[in-house]
């Protein structure tokens, strides 16, 4: 596959290409999981200062479908008709719909972080392309990041998927801002 490149050339600062992003960013995107017994999709609006985060998922109508936010070592997921608190959002998700679907490290993932993987596999300039997490639960989980572009001066990757057995979760992001 042969990749070609048009625009304007910009110099991204090494540190910047991966880690943690402390200040506050957001994006926008839809997101689908699909499992044996059902497929669920909605669009996200992901926003994020430090360890806070407000997630919310609506239909493509604007309908709120779940509020899900939270920080360390707490999180709340309000589905319209109930709200949930624990410690954990993939412990939460776990009892609500029983997947097992390891997301508390989503936020360092979606920025390319993924210093906990193992087998990992490169792309043609040195950004993770996929690799295996070990969830929660001990369960392996296949983790692919792809479709890399300039967010204000940061590479982020714009496509997510995260795969164990038949349980499927992929995250496609439209739109990315990130403050300094």
């Amino acid at each position: 596959m042969t990749t070609i490149l048009v625009g304007c050339s910009t110099t991204i600062d090494p540190n910047k290409l991966v880690g943690p992003v402390t200040q506050q960013w957001q994006f926008n995107g839809k997101f689908a999981v699909r499992s044996v017994k059902e497929t669920k999709s909605a669009k996200i609006n992901w926003q994020q200062l430090n360890d806070q985060f407000d997630i919310n998922l609506y239909t493509t109508f604007g309908i709120t479908v779940m509020k899900i936010n939270g920080g360390r070592n707490h999180v709340q997921i309000d589905d319209g008709s109930d709200t949930y608190k624990g410690t954990s959002a993939g412990h939460l998700i776990w009892q609500l719909t029983g997947w097992h679907v390891p997301i508390d490290q989503m936020q360092q993932w979606v920025q390319g972080d993924v210093k906990q993987a193992i087998n990992v596999k490169l792309d043609q300039y040195g950004r993770f392309k996929s690799g295996d997490i070990i969830g929660e639960n001990g369960q392996v989980w296949h983790l692919k990041l792809s479709k890399y572009k300039n967010v204000d001066g940061y590479i982020r990757p714009h496509s997510l998927l995260l795969s164990q057995q038949k349980l499927f979760f992929k995250l496609a992001i439209s739109k990315w801002q990130i403050q300094k």
